[in-house]
């Protein structure tokens, strides 16, 4: 399968997050997703990103990767290879505000030891910073992961949902760094990374641009969903039991990039394999 465009890319970012108990039977399920940054000249390292909730669940995950064709260029769509990972609290770099529901995890050795595995990592300088000019509020994003579990299990391929920026991104809701989308965030989406193309949405405002290449950015970690309980308040999106007993409003918490720039700005190059 050849990957034509960003968006197809993006379904090769992405990893579906099984924390496993001492029985390695599953006791939950998240989205992760992949970040490249580069180090020095030609040497990347790369992380798995998700949130606390979901990487702090158990100290074992496994992963699930889509192996290289014979070209080693493409995705050979339906082969696979599974991963289980232990001892994974221990290697968690999370933010030093407590309230971050982001952590991060060096993944570069997998991919040392087994290269034949298939990934379209984010590159870093994607991480909006949100002095974008283009960026404002009711802009169109989108967020791809597992929600409820649900995916295409043949071909190890996540879902891609949408939504519209609710609360102004460029302004930290209740003084958090968060802002909210209008999206129907289910259990399993937990984790999964939120993009903007911002050449649409600048064109739609009227403001053309011609030539270039589109400007797609990581917004951040879709972390929770609100709900109503005779209040509002925020739920995990891991607690799929919970949900059944409750009414979801279609609002979706994302943490800001930047919170998570911050986080990987602040691992040292030295512990990055």
């Amino acid at each position: 399968m050849k990957l034509t465009t960003i968006e197809e890319q993006l379904l090769f970012s992405t990893l579906r997050i099984e924390s496993l108990d001492e029985k390695d039977e599953v006791v939950s399920i998240g989205t992760g997703f992949l970040i490249k940054r580069e180090v020095h000249p030609q040497e990347y390292v790369v992380y798995l990103v998700s949130n606390k909730h979901v990487l702090f669940a158990s100290d074992k995950i496994r992963l699930t990767f889509t192996q290289k064709d014979t070209s080693g260029q493409e995705p050979e769509i339906g082969k696979t290879m599974t991963f289980p990972i232990s001892d994974i609290v221990k290697n968690l770099h999370i933010h030093s505000n407590p309230s971050v529901d982001i952590a991060v995890m060096s993944v570069t050795g997998l991919f040392i030891s087994f290269p034949f595995l298939f990934f379209k990592a984010i590159g870093y300088e994607m991480l909006a910073d949100f002095a974008e000019e283009e960026l404002s509020v009711a802009q169109n994003v989108a967020f791809i992961g597992y929600p409820d579990n649900r995916f295409d299990q043949k071909n190890n391929l996540p879902l891609i949902r949408t939504g519209v920026i609710s609360s102004h991104p460029k302004v930290n809701y209740n003084n958090e760094p968060i802002f909210i989308i209008d999206a129907q965030v289910f259990p399993g989406s937990s984790g999964s990374p939120l993009i903007i193309n911002l050449s649409v949405e600048h064109w739609k405002t009227g403001n053309i641009t011609i030539g270039g290449t589109p400007k797609i950015k990581l917004l951040g970690v879709v972390a929770a969903t609100m709900i109503r309980n005779n209040k509002l308040q925020s739920l995990s999106t891991s607690k799929s039991s919970v949900l059944s007993t409750q009414e979801v409003i279609g609002l979706g918490i994302v943490y800001k990039s930047t919170a998570l720039k911050e986080i990987i700005d602040a691992i040292p190059i030295s512990s990055v394999r």
